[in-house]
């Protein structure tokens, strides 16, 4: 007997996952094939301190990311990382990028000081 949800087998004679509650049944589904997308290239660059920024600012919109490269560069110190997103997420993730390239990206729900040192929720 199996359980469609935790995918594990259990002795003949249980019915019940022990684990998560849902009926056992005698054959597992199979597997859903993955879908296959596409990912486009939003950011190269060689600098860890710049791609740890970038990660970030992804992650704080909550956009999905694979980043090419990161393990080669690791390893051998040499190359370069690409940051890549699925594409209904690449104007988004393009406009994040041009505006931490210019310096002008703030954490959501983050103040900054201005050049005159005064804060924007000062104004």
């Amino acid at each position: 007997m199996f359980c469609p949800k935790c995918r594990y087998e259990y002795e003949i004679g249980l019915f019940v996952c022990p684990d998560c509650g849902s009926r056992l049944v005698e054959t597992l589904p199979p597997d859903e094939e993955p879908e296959y997308t596409e990912l486009v290239t939003v950011l190269t660059t060689g600098d860890a301190g710049l791609l740890a920024l970038a990660k970030s600012i992804l992650n704080d919109a909550a956009i999905d990311f694979f980043v090419k490269g990161e393990s080669a560069k690791d390893l051998f110190a040499a190359g370069f990382y690409e940051v890549q997103v699925n594409p209904e997420h690449e104007e988004e993730a393009l406009g994040l990028m041009e505006d931490m390239l210019k310096g002008g990206y703030t954490l959501a729900g983050e103040d900054y000081d201005d050049e005159d040192g005064e804060d924007e929720a000062e104004r």
